[in-house]
């Protein structure tokens, strides 16, 4: 199996993205009280279009689709509604690393500090495959760290914020995440908090079809999940 990158000339009209959760539910046929389970194997799934495409776009989506084999192989997809998060853009690792002294030896008086950087965003703490939150470090002290709905790369796989966290005055927050942690994850690995994408397959061997009218301009449909 082959890992493309996404053509960044190509970007799409129109995108259904979202979290594709599995649940099995039982209803009694007497009361129609409901019991959900929650298992494993939520997935990204997605469904972009592309009009128009002109002839240069068309080619290279064209290549794309036929150097994905149909299933075979995978190409790496984020959400284009939300590139970036809506949290402080800032890291620690965005200011030296200190410390800091004044030569009179003086000290602030109302609470605050200089901000030390401490590199940037990163596991402050392992966490077990399955787990619904992460201790993450090097985020911009006291300030909103995600949005709910930030995604977040991490492992190489594709996360999002499920309630806005702020960040403590030492730059760490504990961020509620679905899914699950898809592997178990040690401190110090980095997060993606910019375009983080997710390794994606076509749906079907169909997906290439593109019934347009013969001329300058095509127009593309391609579904596409999570590669688990």
């Amino acid at each position: 199996m082959t890992e493309y990158a996404w053509p960044s000339v190509l970007r799409p009209s129109r995108l259904s993205f979202y979290l594709q959760h599995n649940t099995l539910r039982f209803v009694s046929p007497v009361t129609r009280a409901t019991q959900v389970l929650r298992r494993e194997g939520a997935r990204w799934v997605a469904e972009a279009n592309f009009e128009p495409l002109g002839r240069v776009q068309a080619g290279v989506m064209d290549g794309l689709l036929a150097a994905l084999a149909g299933s075979a192989n995978t190409v790496r997809i984020w959400d284009w509604r939300r590139e970036y998060r809506t949290g402080d853009p800032r890291s620690q690792g965005d200011v030296p690393t200190g410390p800091y002294s004044f030569s009179d030896a003086t000290i602030f008086t109302d609470g605050t500090g200089l901000v030390v950087g401490s590199g940037n965003p990163s596991l402050a703490a392992g966490a077990p495959r399955g787990a619904l939150s992460i201790v993450t470090q090097g985020l911009w002290p006291s300030t909103v760290a995600v949005g709910a709905g930030d995604y977040i790369g991490l492992g190489g796989r594709l996360y999002i914020a499920t309630a806005a966290v702020a960040a403590s005055g030492a730059g760490t927050a504990t961020i509620a995440i679905a899914p699950p942690l898809r592997a178990a994850v040690v401190v110090g690995e980095p997060l993606t908090l910019s375009v983080p994408s997710v390794p994606m397959r076509l749906v079907s061997d169909d997906e290439a079809a593109n019934p347009t009218r013969p001329g300058p301009f095509a127009a593309v449909t391609i579904r596409l999940e999570e590669a688990l």
